[in-house]
């Protein structure tokens, strides 16, 4: 592979990641399944706890700062807890 094929899959590996990691917060923060408060939300350590991961786990998925990788399984947790559609971790908002 090429210096400019691997800089482009960088790039594109970090697209994905930006979009995952800003719709697990979005649908984290405004949630209607039973784990949701009243406001609609789940907390960083209550989605941990439900999706069998550390909070830190979950903190630096949805952190800008941080390059989280994650398998597919932990994104299927996660949405399963957050009953969503794991398609819709890869729409852009």
């Amino acid at each position: 592979m090429d210096k400019s094929n691997e800089k482009d899959t960088k790039d594109y590996d970090s697209y994905i990641y930006e979009v995952v990691s800003k719709n697990i917060k979005y649908y984290r923060l405004n949630n209607k399944s039973k784990y949701a408060d009243e406001y609609g939300k789940i907390t960083q350590e209550k989605l941990a706890e439900l999706c069998d991961v550390s909070t830190g786990l979950i903190a630096n998925i949805e952190s800008k700062k941080v390059f989280q990788t994650f398998s597919i399984a932990i994104l299927y947790r996660i949405a399963r807890v957050l009953n969503i559609e794991i398609s819709e971790f890869f729409k852009e908002r």
